[in-house]
């Protein structure tokens, strides 16, 4: 998937390459592979040092910068092409969060985001966590909300399927509460029994140990 979006972008050498909302820094090590010059961004401090871990384990040379999607510390037309994978999405004020990708985005230059569809693991959350941070981001997947956000971009929008597999269903359980931000938060706040219900319920979808999930891909071209 990480190569995907950085595929769709046609980022290479001399693009100014912003990963934004960056996680650990999938995006930024495939662009920084394909030469572009990348910055990635993160709220997340802990996310940012598996990132900066990550790209120095590669020998690519990336900047990582601690920030907010909706007060990015960039200025304008800084960037040729920014992504953000399953990040921006999450922000609390989609609105403002758009605006500023698209403030440091140039005039024709391209981004890509990609959001959740409303599958299964979704449902599940939703069911188990009366505040599942996965319902306002929802909206991402809804073209109509998506094109209001941006009224300066061309979108188009695309599905794909991301997975991620382990050896066994409690290798991926471990895998994914212990790299999904939001999911190992909540965990941390359940008591043993809790906790140990929010597994089986989880690891229930896992069969034999992979997670599959449906993505929209929202590509844009600023005007």
């Amino acid at each position: 998937m990480h190569a995907r979006i950085v595929e769709v972008l046609a980022a290479g050498p001399g693009e100014r390459f912003l990963d934004l909302a960056c996680g650990t820094g999938g995006v930024a090590l495939a662009a920084a592979r394909a030469g572009a010059e990348v910055v990635g961004l993160d709220i997340s401090a802990d996310q940012l040092a598996k990132a900066r871990a990550a790209a120095e384990a590669a020998g690519l040379e990336i900047r990582f910068d601690e920030g907010d999607a909706e007060a990015l510390p960039y200025g304008d037309a800084a960037f040729d092409t920014v992504a953000s994978a399953f990040g921006v999405i999450f922000a609390p004020d989609h609105a403002r969060a758009a605006a500023e990708l698209t403030r440091v985005c140039r005039p024709g230059g391209r981004f890509v985001i990609t959001t959740w569809t409303r599958d299964e693991w979704f449902r599940l959350g939703a069911r188990l966590r009366s505040d599942y941070e996965g319902i306002d981001s929802q909206q991402w997947a809804d073209e109509d909300h998506v094109r209001a956000l941006f009224p300066d971009a061309e979108l188009s929008f695309d599905r794909g399927g991301a997975t991620i597999a382990a050896e066994s269903a409690d290798a991926c359980w471990s895998l994914l509460a212990a790299s999904v931000p939001p999911l190992k938060l909540w965990l941390e706040t359940l008591g043993p029994a809790e906790r140990d219900a929010a597994e089986r319920e989880y690891k229930a979808l896992l069969g034999d140990g992979s997670l599959t999930r449906e993505y929209v891909l929202i590509h844009g071209v600023r005007r």
